[in-house]
């Protein structure tokens, strides 16, 4: 298929109908300068949907971004005022949303802008004039694009910007379904200023390295990112987990388990939401006992979590990416040097994360999330390894991780299936699936009774039957009845109120805590 057009003028009929082409028509006929830059025109000449629209003018940008959403009834933001660069953000009747960004030249000239630019099939230009466009190209953007290359403008591109070379990354991986591949003295330059990535504001990183894990098959992206010596400046924790090894049942050391890890969570919730299909027996397997909650699940992944990993789906990539962090740091080896262990490597991963991410200015909420479902992951392992969970042992799992609970249910099903590779068998897969599935179903289908049951007693009601006054074992009573009602051992009041009397004298003879039961 060839992306070059026949002629330097763009037809533009294929907007025709859209939002982005009413915004395009309705500036043009305002008598605005409408001169389309950067990824617009790449997109548009692939057959890319639309997603933006980046303008450029010789100076006045921030009124032109101010007329067109006054024009569209829609809102301003000055995205920087000296470098006069703004945005209007649109929004059509149907609730499309449209991001118009307004820049002045980078140069005298608009040939100096596009030059100065990152990567030539970025650095096009199309004057539009109606359904047409002219086609400005002077860095052979047309030509890398045809050919499928990303190429750097220059060898100044990357000093100038390093962030460009995460974006090259991120621009492979969302482009990955047209076949652009990486050109290969721009892998070399990549490779060369990849340092000067520790220079950036972690806000920009962040923002290409959501966009690199929220592409189809992450773990490609991530190899890359290591084969380009970008991971120990942005994400050091997970450079460190190269060639580490482990012991049986592992197959892989701890960064080649990490990739799998991503790329199997990926792969199953594209399989959650409808995208993706089982590849094999084991995927088969898995997909049959997930099915009667399918449905819900999808519903629970697309839950925002915050405004950076978006929904569920993308804080569980993100979960799996940093899962065993803490691994090079607990790592031990028996003194026969059979066996490799990495005790309390989730409590480890779980700092690293946390600090990570407030590092990279995500929100609190994305932190806390992602942080919760790392701390848990080894949780599931346990609890397959002893058996069917009781519906205690099920409480107990989602009063420690709430609602994510259930995405680390997932996460363990990517991780079991990442850890023997070839070898695993299907027995232990199994055991792994009636696990996760038992806590999945208890979520969806038994909440009311086993995780989150309405308490039969309160703790005036404790305080009065009992003789006790306000305090921490009060609350420890409490927690105790409603473990015990959940564990279908108590189902009325009476029965409450005499279970936390023993719970009470066996706290005063030293048998047991308040707040463990039986």
């Amino acid at each position: 298929m060839s992306f070059i057009p026949s002629s330097p003028t763009l037809d533009l009929s294929a907007l025709d109908g859209t939002f982005p082409g009413q915004v395009l028509q309705r500036l043009h006929s305002l008598g605005l300068p409408v001169v389309l830059v950067g990824g617009s025109v790449r997109d548009l000449l692939l057959g890319r949907m639309l997603r933006d629209l980046d303008l450029v003018v010789p100076s006045g940008a921030l009124a032109l971004a101010r007329a067109a959403a006054n024009a569209m009834q829609g809102a301003f933001v000055a995205l920087d005022e000296a470098r006069d660069t703004g945005r209007a953000l649109l929004t059509a009747p149907d609730g499309q949303r449209l991001v118009v960004d307004v820049a002045a030249w980078r140069g005298p000239t608009l040939a100096d802008d596009l030059a100065a630019r990152d990567f030539t099939i970025n650095a096009l230009a199309v004057e539009v004039a109606g359904g047409a466009g002219h086609i400005i190209d002077v860095v052979g953007g047309l030509a890398d694009l045809e050919a499928r290359l990303l190429r750097v403008t220059s060898a100044q591109a990357l000093p100038d910007d390093p962030v460009r070379s995460l974006r090259a990354v991120r621009l492979l991986a969302e482009l990955s379904p047209w076949g652009i591949r990486l050109e290969q003295d721009t892998g070399r330059q990549i490779r060369r200023h990849a340092p000067l990535l520790s220079t950036c504001t972690h806000e920009r990183v962040r923002d290409e390295l959501v966009r690199i894990l929220a592409a189809p098959t992450p773990n490609r992206w991530l190899n890359l990112l290591s084969q380009l010596g970008l991971l120990a400046p942005v994400l050091p924790e997970t450079a460190a987990l190269i060639g580490v090894q482990q012991s049986a049942p592992h197959f892989w050391d701890v960064f080649d388990h990490t990739n799998r890890v991503l790329g199997y969570a990926a792969w199953l919730t594209g399989w959650i939401a409808g995208r993706d299909a089982p590849a094999d027996a084991l995927d088969v397997a898995v997909c049959q006992m997930l099915a009667p909650h399918r449905s819900a699940l999808a519903q629970h992944l697309a839950e925002a979590v915050g405004v950076f990993v978006g929904d569920r789906r993308g804080a569980l990539r993100w979960a799996a990416l940093c899962h065993d962090w803490g691994k090079p740091a607990t790592r031990t080896v028996t003194a026969d040097a059979q066996r490799t262990r990495f005790l309390g490597h989730e409590d480890v991963s779980a700092t690293l994360t946390r600090d990570a991410l407030r590092r990279l200015r995500f929100s609190e909420a994305e932190v806390r999330w992602v942080t919760a479902i790392v701390a848990g992951h080894m949780r599931p392992h346990h609890l397959a390894a002893a058996g069917q969970p009781s519906r205690r042992a099920i409480h107990r799992y989602f009063r420690a991780l709430g609602a994510a609970g259930v995405d680390t249910a997932l996460l363990s099903l990517a991780d079991v299936r990442a850890t023997a590779g070839p070898g695993l068998q299907l027995a232990d897969w199994q055991r792994q699936i009636d696990l996760a599935t038992a806590l999945i179903d208890a979520y969806f289908t038994h909440q009311q009774e086993t995780i989150w049951p309405a308490p039969l007693v309160d703790g005036k009601d404790l305080m009065a039957a009992l003789t006790l006054r306000p305090g921490p074992l009060i609350g420890q009573l409490l927690e105790g009845v409603i473990e015990a009602q959940a564990a279908g051992e108590v189902a009325s009041r009476a029965e409450a109120l005499a279970y936390a009397r023993q719970l009470l004298d066996d706290e005063t003879r030293g048998e047991r805590g308040v707040a463990h039961g039986n």
